[in-house]
């Protein structure tokens, strides 16, 4: 399955569904080529997910890091745990698998659930975990993802099945080795990233206006300055980067599906002016607005 772009709401949740409700886990194959931001945006979700790179070098943004995985490595997220990935070139491609913990244990009260997932799901020094092909469990847990990718591609009769042993075995695997070799060190708080996330919540919502540092540092009742290290510290970028960046993807989305015209979707998205506008634009998404229009209208 291929997305072209990661839809969310105000506070960065992504507004898609894995799988469904009978069947949590959604195998994603991402050629960013076909992304029409040609990346993959800030966003969270419920689900933990597992992503292993194809082709050409990724970037994997979390928990204040910045992780560039070559091809044949991969990298798992926890559930809720705030991320962007970037191509290092339009070549790049990976596929991910993103699947609700209780695939794993459905039931609340067992003893699996209790012993094996809610210590991993509720662990804040556990956001990620970076998956090496030379770390011999590490890479039996890219090897069972490879096996998840084949069978959900050819969706054989007892698939199902199928799938939900393998993924019983990352997680075996993960609880036996994963507290020997954490790749984390607590460096993010969670009081950190919550407080950010307000704060995104803020831009997102008042893009299109004059904001200012102060404004989005009272919306998450912070001073500037810890405003600024928060940003730091979770996303690697300020304040400002992340508003511009966003006002961008909001006017790609108006490039793409709408007939206003440049300076007016300018204007819109929050700009004073086209030219400063197209040279954001060009930072960002690598051509021009017009550029931009011609090669992703629908």
């Amino acid at each position: 399955m291929q997305v072209s772009k990661i839809e969310v709401n105000h506070n960065l949740q992504e507004i898609k569904k894995h799988g469904a409700s009978d069947l949590p886990i959604a195998v994603y194959n991402d050629d960013f080529s076909l992304f029409e931001e040609g990346y993959i945006r800030w966003h969270w979700h419920k689900e933990l997910q597992i992503s292993y790179v194809l082709s050409e070098k990724i970037c994997f943004y979390i928990d204040g890091k910045e992780i560039v995985l070559e091809p044949k490595n991969g990298i798992m997220f926890n559930a809720n745990v705030l991320h962007q990935i970037k191509p290092y070139n339009n070549n790049c491609s990976m596929f991910s698998i993103v699947f609700d913990s209780v695939f794993i244990s459905p039931n609340n009260d067992s003893l699996i659930r209790k012993i094996y997932v809610e210590p991993i799901l509720n662990n804040s020094d556990f956001k990620f975990i970076i998956l090496k092909n030379e770390v011999e469990w590490q890479k039996q847990i890219l090897e069972y993802s490879k096996y998840i990718n084949r069978i959900f591609k050819l969706k054989e009769y007892g698939h199902e099945l199928e799938i939900k042993n393998y993924l019983n075995l990352i997680w075996l695997t993960l609880v036996r080795n994963a507290g020997i070799n954490h790749e984390n060190n607590n460096e993010i708080s969670k009081y950190d990233e919550d407080r950010v996330k307000i704060a995104l919540k803020y831009i997102n919502s008042n893009y299109s206006n004059n904001i200012s540092l102060s404004d989005i540092a009272k919306a998450a009742n912070i001073s500037r300055s810890e405003c600024c290290r928060s940003f730091k510290r979770v996303l690697k970028n300020t304040p400002f980067e992340y508003l511009m960046e966003y006002r961008i993807l909001k006017s790609s989305h108006y490039l793409c599906n709408t007939d206003k015209s440049i300076a007016n979707i300018a204007i819109d998205v929050g700009f004073n002016g086209i030219s400063y506008y197209g040279k954001i634009f060009k930072k960002y998404m690598g051509c021009t607005p017009s550029q931009y229009r011609a090669r992703y209208r629908k």
